[in-house]
């Protein structure tokens, strides 16, 4: 039942955002756009639900990652749908140091290449969600496992919120917390038993 009801209040979000600023890019403000939402739903429990713009969700990810401040001339897109989320933008567009961490992909394609980050959710556990880069796009085709995997278990020496891999991020929700992909966003809600009188949880953190 409660995914029912997770499902309808995807449906409604979607619906009463068409307000939202500058869909789908990352901004410093979006981080704290997004971290106001975290509070409100899972924290402070003054609204049921909350449909997050995709980019204010990654921007949010990425300060809690310690990747520092998010410049806003960046141009990376983020585009989230019921299944997956895709970041994707030309190498120009990343920092130098971002550059520098991707190491043979940067190396071998030229400045214009676009690169695109396939990223799916899971849960898998009472209160922890999984976000793992399944694969790279670069140019529309696919980059090949026996370069993505060193590369990017490089990353993760360097950004220890990550695993060993480098390719997965968990974050902690709350045990009657849940959290789901919409078009353009990312719900969250609260979706407690009647007789639930559970207390407020931490906002979403690192493992």
């Amino acid at each position: 039942m409660k995914w029912v009801l997770l499902g309808l209040l995807v449906a409604t979000e979607a619906a009463t955002a068409q307000t939202a600023p500058a869909l789908g890019r990352l901004s410093n403000a979006g981080v704290g756009r997004a971290a106001s939402q975290v509070d409100s739903v899972f924290v402070d429990r003054t609204k049921p639900s909350a449909l997050i713009d995709g980019g204010d969700w990654a921007s949010y990810l990425l300060a809690r990652l310690g990747a520092g401040p998010v410049p806003d001339s960046l141009g990376i897109a983020i585009d989230i749908d019921s299944t997956h989320i895709e970041v994707s933008g030309r190498l120009a567009d990343l920092p130098p140091e971002t550059r520098a961490l991707l190491g043979p992909l940067a190396a071998r394609f030229s400045p214009n290449t676009i690169v695109a980050a396939d990223i799916i959710v899971q849960r898998t556990g009472r209160e922890l969600m999984r976000f793992w880069l399944r694969g790279l796009n670069v140019n529309g085709r696919p980059f090949p496992e026996f370069f993505l995997a060193p590369m990017m278990a490089s990353v993760g020496r360097q950004y220890p919120a990550l695993t060993k891999s480098g390719r997965d991020l968990y974050v902690q929700v709350p045990p009657d917390g849940q959290f789901a992909l919409g078009d353009g966003g990312v719900v969250i809600a609260v979706i407690a038993a009647p007789d639930s009188g559970a207390a407020a949880r931490p906002p979403l953190r690192r493992r």
